[in-house]
């Protein structure tokens, strides 16, 4: 499966660098071909596309200018995708009133915190599910505890540290 992984990312970096390389016309231009890589399930009414391409540029800027925050989602090309944090790294906290299964509208949510605009008006992501969301931060979140620092997440503690 290890090849399968590898090729799909390379898909979404393919997609990434078109949106650069086009100023972020790509998006536009091969609107079906990105909804299905970013948000499959959202309704065409509820994505917002100049957000999104305003988003695209600041969460690269964030990625690319400050190593901490990259550090702190380390991933390989050839890592399979998550659509949750592992039970065996992380553990719900005995004050979290939400459900477990979303952040509901957790005003500090990360989403929350970066005004990603692929939060929906329910509070739920409209990207989840998708590929990029299992093989991006996303999917992921949080793994370690400098993930929770940085958004003083009341969600989650940490059993143990990945290594």
């Amino acid at each position: 499966m290890t090849l399968k992984h590898v090729i799909i990312r390379i898909y979404l970096y393919f997609l990434l660098i078109l949106f650069f390389i086009t100023g972020g016309l790509a998006m536009f231009i091969l609107a079906p071909l990105y909804k299905l890589a970013f948000a499959p399930k959202a309704q065409w009414k509820s994505l917002k596309p100049f957000l999104l391409w305003k988003h695209v540029y600041k969460v690269m800027w964030r990625s690319l200018s400050n190593k901490k925050y990259r550090d702190l989602y380390p991933s390989k090309i050839t890592d399979a995708p998550q659509f949750q944090n592992s039970s065996e790294i992380m553990q719900l906290k005995a004050s979290w009133q939400g459900a477990p299964d979303n952040c509901d509208k957790c005003e500090n949510s990360c989403c929350a915190q970066i005004s990603c605009p692929m939060l929906g008006e329910n509070g739920r992501c409209l990207s989840y599910g998708s590929i990029y969301f299992g093989y991006y931060f996303c999917g992921r979140y949080p793994s370690n505890q400098g993930q929770v620092d940085l958004y003083d997440c009341p969600k989650w503690e940490v059993l143990n540290e990945a290594h």
